[in-house]
């Protein structure tokens, strides 16, 4: 006896129970299949206002940092964060979802490249134009929504990995997972590093046109940079408690974090941190949400 695997589900995420049946003296033992969600998580949870859909991710420990030992100084030292639940949204804030909330605004262009479209993921927005957006849908909602914090996001994108980017070591697989500056880049902007494969998107793709990782998120590393909660500190991870960390002291930039459409290998990479003016706004440069009431 056969029995279908539904089409979206990915073969990691299978698993099967045995049912027992007595038929004429004999056991039959089937073995039923079905789809789980990504590490165990529960359903992903869709807001009414925007459709904004959020995947539930289990909190845990993990070595946060450059445990590949290819990254900054800033990335170090590589030390053990424990986290709690929280949901990720399960793709980058795109401009459809933006403009419920700012109807008039305009993501631009770059090298006379449309970044408007409705399915592209949100730019030219600040951490404050981010921070502003989560406290809207919040009060729309009556949900708890904010910027991830940081230690949430690198445990969100490596979904239980350490190498340096969560699809494994090799760079080059990257516009299998990521938008990335690549060889359609380079027709454009000849003189960028680039990764040698072609995502086929020389700017912002569509969000989720890449594979997801494995918590079933996408877009983790490329397409757009990401807005953090924490004010950027060069030197954090020496200062930061172990559970739950976010840090909130003095500091004139923010965290931004998952490289862009415009980085090569050096960006794209699951522990670079860069820190920015949180009136800031550039072409790669997005945000995503964590619902908290989980």
């Amino acid at each position: 006896m056969r029995f279908a695997r539904t089409p979206a589900c990915k073969p990691e995420h299978w698993r099967r129970w045995r049912m027992v049946l007595k038929k004429s003296g004999r056991l039959l033992i089937l073995f039923l299949f079905a789809c789980a969600a990504p590490g165990g998580a529960q359903s992903i949870v869709t807001e009414s206002v925007t459709g904004m859909e959020f995947v539930p991710i289990k909190g845990g420990c993990y070595q946060m940092g450059d445990a590949a030992g290819d990254g900054d100084d800033n990335e170090r030292p590589v030390h053990e964060v424990c986290v709690g639940d929280f949901a990720m949204g399960k793709y980058e804030v795109t401009n459809a979802q933006y403009r419920k909330f700012r109807p008039d605004h305009h993501s631009g262009k770059s090298a006379g490249l449309s970044l408007d479209d409705d399915t592209q993921p949100v730019v030219n927005v600040s951490w404050e134009d981010a921070v502003a957006y989560a406290e809207w849908l919040s009060q729309q909602t009556g949900m708890a929504f904010r910027l991830p914090t940081e230690a949430e996001w690198e445990y969100a994108v490596r979904a239980g990995t350490s190498a340096s980017r969560f699809w494994g070591s090799d760079p080059e697989a990257a516009c299998t997972y990521a938008n990335v500056a690549d060889r359609t880049a380079r027709e454009h902007w000849a003189k960028w590093t680039t990764f040698v494969c072609d995502d086929g998107h020389a700017v912002a793709a569509p969000v989720g046109s890449f594979q997801s990782n494995g918590n079933g998120l996408y877009d983790m590393l490329g397409n757009v940079w990401e807005w953090c909660l924490d004010v950027y500190n060069y030197d954090a991870y020496e200062k930061l408690p172990k559970d739950d960390p976010v840090y909130s002291g003095s500091g004139e930039y923010r965290v931004m974090r998952g490289g862009g459409w415009s980085n090569g290998p050096l960006g794209i990479r699951s522990s670079h941190r860069v820190g920015l003016s949180p009136g800031f706004s550039h072409h790669s440069l997005g945000f995503r949400l964590v619902k908290t009431d989980t």
